[in-house]
């Protein structure tokens, strides 16, 4: 009887006595995505562009055993499910949060390494009522895609949608630390940090022209800018599907045709009578142009003259954003297409001629990254110039080795 009784007023670390109906909890640690994780050499938080990119609207956590895929808890917070948690406001105000989750107490006796997968903002890529709830599988999650209806090709995603752009974060084979009443993800000397990153990514065009009054070949208008590979039958090079969770980036379908940013029957031009399609004038392009400056000061640069609070030289005129979109990202390296007219020597004779653009290497448009072409009329021919940010870079969590260099969008 007294064996008993011992046996029953065991729980959670297998050797602490507790009342047997006292709760056990995991803690799990979730960043946002535009916050770098602190590390032991603390380097600091960077601006976001904006909040809407980054904005956590619903939240949701699976923790299963990695053996076999049991589930071990799970929660929504903001998911509408009836294992519902305080929303995430915190997460968004602070950019970090320990979410506790309640572990059935045979596991806490006796834990074992775990996978967990967190979605953020799961209405944005489901274009039918949500699906993943509480009764998800690891399984399934793996295999969870972003339809061609998502963040495609055809109707274009220029903002963020009411529901937030979609984020994920996987954590496989992760060990659990700690004693009643609290577990955690992680080891005795690390705790594992879940950091959301955006499953899609982000493109933008940027142009200006050179003053070309004196010259004698003068930028007539931008007829065309096409995302497509140019081959015989072209491909946006944007998969038809990709995986919501990171870490399967390989692709094999990818949408037919291309992306047009500008039509002919809407060029661009130089003439200033219609704002909309109006091409601004710099004294020096090169001004604009990447050097050797970090990713977020490039960033609040093109920003920064788009909006006219910075100027390389007197007189030039803001910036022009174009296309401004948020796709599916592509294991490819995208390319593009502008076509052009100029006049030379006043002729009665338009010339078309074209400018190309494309990605610096494969996989440059993973997720959670931002794509900047820009595109200038300089010296009688059309340049431009493309600039890759990643979203987010790992954690490195060795004080001893270089601090990570953190780029947002």
């Amino acid at each position: 009887m007294l064996l008993l009784l011992t046996m029953l007023l065991i729980a959670c670390s297998g050797d602490e006595i507790v009342s047997p109906d006292e709760d056990c909890y995991l803690d799990i640690y979730v960043y946002a995505p535009d916050r770098p994780i602190v590390t032991r050499a603390d380097v600091g938080d960077i601006a976001q562009r904006t909040t809407a990119e980054s904005e956590v609207k619903t939240l949701q956590i699976w923790v299963f055993k990695h053996s076999d895929g049991t589930k071990v808890g799970y929660f929504g917070a903001g998911s509408g499910d009836a294992n519902d948690v305080p929303d995430p406001t915190f997460l968004n105000e602070t950019g970090q949060q320990v979410y506790r989750m309640k572990v059935d107490k045979t596991f806490a006796d006796a834990p074992e390494a775990v996978d967990v997968y967190v979605v953020a903002n799961a209405a944005s890529y489901i274009s039918t009522p949500i699906t993943l709830n509480g009764n998800t599988s690891r399984a399934q999650l793996d295999q969870a895609m972003i339809s061609e209806t998502n963040f495609g090709t055809t109707n274009l995603v220029s903002s963020v949608p009411d529901e937030g752009l979609p984020m994920s974060a996987v954590a496989k084979q992760q060990p659990i630390y700690g004693s009643f009443p609290a577990l955690r993800i992680g080891s005795e000397t690390e705790m594992t940090k879940l950091q959301l990153t955006r499953a899609v990514s982000k493109l933008r065009f940027v142009l200006c022209r050179i003053d070309d009054t004196n010259s004698n070949k003068k930028l007539v208008s931008i007829d065309g800018i096409q995302l497509t590979d140019g081959a015989t039958t072209p491909s946006t090079l944007i998969p038809e599907k990709t995986y919501l969770m990171p870490g399967t980036y390989s692709y094999t379908n990818y949408v037919s045709g291309s992306i047009d940013y500008v039509e002919n029957n809407h060029p661009l031009t130089a003439d200033n009578t219609v704002a909309e399609y109006y091409i601004p004038f710099v004294k020096d392009p090169l001004a604009y142009t990447y050097e050797t400056q970090g990713a977020q000061e490039y960033e609040d640069l093109i920003d920064k003259a788009i909006s006219g609070n910075y100027k390389a030289h007197v007189g030039d005129e803001n910036l022009k954003e174009l296309g401004l979109t948020y796709l599916r990202e592509s294991d490819k390296r995208l390319t593009g297409t502008i076509t052009y007219t100029y006049n030379e020597n006043n002729s009665l004779t338009d010339t078309q001629a074209t400018a190309t653009f494309s990605m610096a290497n494969p996989g440059d448009f993973l997720r959670n990254h931002s794509w900047i072409v820009y595109v200038y009329y300089m010296d009688s021919k059309i340049y431009t110039l493309t600039v890759t940010h990643i979203g987010m870079r790992g954690w490195n969590p060795d004080p001893m080795e270089e601090s990570p260099t953190v780029y947002n969008w």
